[in-house]
C-alpha cells in the first residue's frame, strides 16, 4: 500500500512539474515582485544589442542549472514558482547547439523564453549601481608599504563571529597564521573587501587572484552614508571615487570612517577564470548583474534598460545574466553590474548609480 501511494504521488507531483502550473507548483519566492506579460518588441533596444557578448554568461549559467536536481525550487513563472528543470529545454540548446549569429541567439530567446517585466510596491524602476575586480599592489611578506593584511577565513577554533571590522584591524585576528597578502593601501583593501573578490599584483610580477570566502557575521553599512549625514560629502555627487578620495585625503580619520561599516571580508587564492560570482560560475564583463536571490533566482537571464554613468552615452540596453549578490543589493528592483577589471570598468562602475528597469527572461 506505501509503495502504491508513494507511486502515485510521484505521478501527481511530476504531472504538476511538467504543467508547470502556479496552484500545483510548491514556491519559495513569496516576495512582492510583480511579473507583467510583455513582448520582446516592448523591450527597448532589442534588436540593436550585441547580444552574443553574453553568449559566455549563458553557457556558464546553462551548465549549472543542468546540473541541478530538476526539482530544485526556482522563480521560472509568473506566480513566483518553478524549478530548476524547466530551464533544460533552453539550456540544453544554448549548450548543444550554440547560436552562432546575433539573429539566431534572439530567435533562439523568442522561442524558448518569455519575457516580463519586474515591477515592485515602488513601480518598474529601480537603483542599479557597478562593480568591477579591483587591482592591487601586494607582497607575501609584511614589508616597507605592505602593511595591510587581507585575511583568509579563520578556522572553527578562531572566535571571529560577531568580532567587529575596528577590532580586527586593530590586530583582533594576529598571531594565527591568517594573512594571506599584505597590501600597500588600506583604503583599495577597504574597498576590495566591499566587492568581495580581486587581484593583488605582487613583487615578483605574478598575479593572486582572490576571491570570497565568508564574513565576520556583522552586518553591512554603506559609509557613503554616514559621510553625507556628517557634511562631509554631498548627496549629488556622492560615488565610489568622491569617498575613496575624501578617506585618501583624511588619513588620520579614514579607519574610523571606514569601521562604521562593521563587517569584515575574508579571502580564498581563486585559480583559473575569475572573478567568481554566487552561482558559482566566472562572471563576463558588462553581461553579469548581481541581484537580490529573494526575487530573482541565479542563472536566469534578464534584459536591462539602465543609464549609463557616462554623461552623453547610449542607455544601457542589453542581455545579462543574473549571477552573483551583494550584501548591498536587496529589492525587487535592483542590480549591481558587473564592469570587468581596469581602469574604464572601475571608473563606470564606481559611478554608476542608475535609475533603470529590467525584465526576466522565463522559460515558456
Amino acid at each position: 500500500m506505501g509503495g502504491m501511494l508513494s507511486s502515485c504521488l510521484f505521478a501527481l507531483f511530476t504531472l504538476s512539474f511538467l504543467l508547470g502550473g502556479c496552484q500545483t507548483q510548491p514556491t519559495r519566492f513569496s516576495s512582492p515582485i510583480e511579473l507583467t506579460p510583455v513582448s520582446y518588441q516592448d523591450l527597448p533596444g532589442w534588436e540593436e544589442d550585441q547580444m552574443l557578448k553574453a553568449l559566455p554568461a549563458l553557457k556558464r549559467s546553462c551548465s549549472t542549472l543542468l546540473k541541478k536536481d530538476p526539482t530544485t525550487p526556482m522563480l521560472t513563472t509568473r506566480c513566483g514558482s518553478g524549478f530548476a528543470g524547466h530551464w533544460r529545454p533552453f539550456c540544453t540548446q544554448i549548450l548543444d547547439n550554440p547560436p552562432r549569429t546575433e539573429v539566431d541567439l534572439r530567435r533562439l530567446i523568442q522561442r524558448y523564453l518569455k519575457p516580463y517585466q519586474a515591477s515592485s510596491s515602488k513601480g518598474t524602476t529601480g537603483l542599479f549601481t557597478g562593480y568591477d575586480e579591483p587591482q592591487l599592489r601586494g607582497s607575501r611578506h609584511r614589508h616597507g608599504r605592505y602593511q595591510t593584511p587581507l585575511y583568509r577565513l579563520p578556522g572553527t577554533k578562531v572566535r571571529y563571529k560577531g568580532m567587529p571590522r575596528s577590532r580586527i584591524v586593530k590586530g583582533g585576528l594576529k598571531g594565527h597564521g591568517l594573512e594571506l597578502v599584505w597590501v600597500d593601501d588600506p583604503v583599495a583593501a577597504f574597498f576590495l573587501q566591499i566587492q568581495g573578490s580581486g587581484r593583488v599584483s605582487l613583487e615578483d610580477g605574478s598575479i593572486m587572484r582572490l576571491g570570497y570566502a565568508g564574513t565576520n557575521g556583522c552586518g553591512y553599512h554603506a559609509i557613503g552614508k554616514s559621510l553625507i549625514e556628517r557634511g562631509y560629502l554631498s548627496a549629488d555627487h556622492i560615488s565610489r571615487q568622491s569617498i575613496r578620495k575624501w578617506l585618501k585625503d583624511h588619513p588620520r580619520v579614514a579607519e574610523s570612517i571606514m569601521s562604521l561599516n562593521r563587517s569584515y571580508v575574508f579571502f580564498k587564492v581563486r585559480h583559473g577564470e575569475g572573478p567568481i560570482g554566487s552561482q558559482g560560475v566566472a562572471l563576463t564583463p558588462q553581461r553579469s548583474l548581481a541581484v537580490d536571490p529573494e526575487y530573482i533566482s541565479l542563472g536566469t537571464p534578464l534584459w536591462v534598460d539602465l543609464d549609463h554613468p557616462n554623461d552623453g552615452v547610449p542607455r544601457i540596453q542589453s542581455l545579462v545574466v543574473a549571477q552573483d549578490t551583494g550584501g548591498a543589493i536587496k529589492g525587487a528592483v535592483r542590480g549591481d553590474l558587473f564592469w570587468g577589471c581596469g581602469a574604464t570598468a572601475d571608473d563606470c562602475a564606481g559611478r554608476m548609480k542608475s535609475q533603470g528597469e529590467y525584465y526576466l527572461l522565463l522559460p515558456k
